[in-house]
């Protein structure tokens, strides 16, 4: 699964104005410009998320952004499985699932909802599709009961197995303001999701 690198916020704080918003490393440094001559500018987030302009204008102090919290290490007296691979925007962050199962969250993908991790990874299989949603790329998969899923898996940290495809469908609707925006932004058209439920040999 791939996520498109146009994930891009167009940020315009204080009085100093940047190059532009481009997808950066977080810690790296452009040149800027503002009202009284050149000065840099810090990544904050790789989809370009950048700290205001560093001049010496009385408006032209940085951005304060808060430390994430650290994810749950158990939930509901079960230790959950840490996240291995380097945390990303768009990359499942630890949290713990209203019924207090282990479970994964992204804002840019599934909203505020924390889904259950560990699911069974299911098949690859040619009456599965994959399929495509605002800038969201998801695998096919058979599950063991013989219905079509979607996975996620290839985005970092997440492990949430093979979901049937209503059920991802469901989730990818719910949580999909941050990618209605980003639509919005670049003048894209916001189609909901639709993935129509489908059967399989496993």
């Amino acid at each position: 699964m791939k996520v498109p690198l146009l994930l891009v916020t167009l940020l315009t704080i204080s009085a100093c104005s940047n190059t532009g918003a481009l997808p950066c490393t977080v810690g790296e440094t452009r040149g800027c410009r503002c009202n009284t001559g050149t000065a840099t500018m810090t990544c904050v987030a790789p989809e370009g998320a950048w700290t205001a302009c560093g001049c010496t204008s009385r408006e032209g102090v940085d951005v304060a952004v808060p430390p994430a919290p650290p994810p749950p290490s158990s939930c509901g007296g079960s230790t959950c499985a840490p996240m291995t691979e380097e945390d990303t925007e768009v990359g499942a962050k630890g949290c713990c699932t209203d019924d207090n199962r282990c479970g994964a969250s992204s804002s840019f993908i599934f909203g505020t909802q924390c889904v259950p991790r560990g699911g069974d990874a299911g098949r690859e299989n040619d009456a599965c599709p994959s399929e495509s949603a605002n800038f969201i790329d998801l695998e096919g998969c058979c599950q063991p009961d013989g219905s079509c899923g979607l996975s996620i898996d290839t985005v970092p940290n997440f492990d949430l197995g093979c979901l049937e495809r209503t059920e991802m469908e469901r989730l990818i609707n719910a949580g999909s303001a941050d990618r209605d925006r980003l639509s919005r932004t670049f003048f894209l058209p916001v189609v909901p999701a639709s993935f129509a439920a489908k059967q399989c040999s496993y």
